[in-house]
């Protein structure tokens, strides 16, 4: 029994680096450039302008976003100004933002909103809409 082992272990040897000697190495490929740029293409803001208001009247309306890969993460009004007495509220767990109140103030209120999705191992959309709201006597 002995002198089997010792015949194979020989054996084994050579056959270990014959294997060796001719299998070929891998070859290391190249990974692609991340990206890290905006997916898919721009959002759509709807509605397409907001209803007119009534000073001391209560009022609400909805902005909600589509054409988004991921889920919005935050939207804020980024510049200009709601009428007094009204707030802007992101909706948890959903695409949009409502604006209740009731205005204080007659006028014409400007405003942009921004908007920011989440990112998929790339950078989310974002997006930006200018909105009026008129608030009559």
């Amino acid at each position: 029994m002995k002198n089997k082992a010792l015949f194979l272990l020989p054996v084994l040897i050579v056959i270990g680096l014959s294997c060796s000697l001719f299998s070929q190495p891998a070859q290391p490929t190249e990974a692609p450039e991340p990206f890290f740029g905006p997916t898919g293409g721009p959002l759509t803001f709807a509605p397409e302008s907001l209803p007119d208001a009534k000073a001391g009247t209560a009022y609400e309306a909805q902005i909600r976003i589509t054409q988004n890969i991921t889920p919005v993460d935050d939207m804020t009004v980024s510049s200009g100004s709601l009428p007094a007495g009204l707030e802007f509220i992101k909706v948890d767990g959903e695409d949009a933002a409502t604006i209740r109140g009731t205005p204080t103030e007659s006028g014409s209120f400007t405003f942009t909103v921004e908007v920011w999705c989440f990112g998929t191992q790339v950078s989310g959309q974002t997006g930006q809409k200018e909105y009026t709201i008129l608030v009559n006597e």
